[in-house]
């Protein structure tokens, strides 16, 4: 199994109120460590521009059982789990310096036709991955499904800041705005134990956006993004606390 292991030691403006790590920034902890490891398997920018691709995140689940602190050193581990005609799968594990497990998380990728922004088929290319591979999470990853009930929070203009070198939104961005919308909820809602994104639709500068948010019971929420004036859904956020 090809394992990348990063040491991340955690900064000040990493952290919210109280010093734990935020939600924002631990996803991107993720990213950036699955980005890393993509380069080192020759599976990274270079390889996808020649494929006339690039890899988006389709849906990520972060099971917590501690969030670390500022300062904390932890380390992060990442291996590829599996492929399918459009999903490869990657899986993390992260540990403090004392070897004990704070998060595990599973997650879902596929390759973008950069000019159709369609996926494509991975049998088709030579990503040299393995077909089937250890999971981190004790449950299969399912895609989310949206509940009855959402309300509007609010709306939002996309804003330069939130693209990526891809030229979309980056899939953290979309982290910061679920938990923004639920906001001071969460707070009172106790520790956040899980975070599932599901990932619908690319979204551009200056697009507009209805986030609507739902709450139901044992400290479990619920954010949907929409194109504003449609019914198209951009993603799924739902929180467990």
């Amino acid at each position: 199994m090809n394992v990348r292991e990063e040491r991340i030691r955690i900064r000040t403006y990493e952290c919210g109120v109280g010093g734990s790590v935020k939600i924002v920034s631990l996803v991107q902890y993720l990213q950036e460590v699955a980005a890393l490891h993509a380069e080192q398997l020759g599976l990274g920018l270079e390889k996808m521009t020649e494929l006339d691709g690039y890899w988006v995140l389709s849906n990520l689940r972060v099971e917590i059982a501690r969030l670390p602190k500022w300062n904390e050193e932890i380390t992060i581990r990442t291996w590829p789990s599996g492929y399918t005609r459009l999903i490869a799968s990657r899986e993390f594990v992260a540990r403090d310096r004392n070897n004990r497990e704070l998060f595990l998380a599973g997650s879902e990728w596929m390759v973008l036709d950069r000019q159709r922004s369609r996926p494509k088929n991975l049998f088709h290319l030579d990503l040299s991955l393995p077909r089937v591979g250890t999971k981190a999470l004790p449950e299969k990853l399912n895609r989310l499904e949206p509940h009855d009930g959402c309300i509007s929070v609010h709306r939002l203009r996309v804003r330069h800041s939130s693209i990526d070198l891809n030229g979309h939104v980056n899939n953290t961005e979309y982290i910061r705005w679920g938990i923004d919308a639920l906001g001071g909820e969460l707070e009172a809602s106790g520790d956040i134990r899980c975070v599932q994104a599901t990932y619908l639709s690319e979204v551009f500068e200056d697009d507009e956006l209805d986030i609507l948010a739902s709450s139901g019971p044992g400290g479990h929420f619920q954010v949907l993004a929409r194109k504003s004036g449609t019914q198209t859904n951009v993603f799924l956020m739902e929180v467990t606390c």
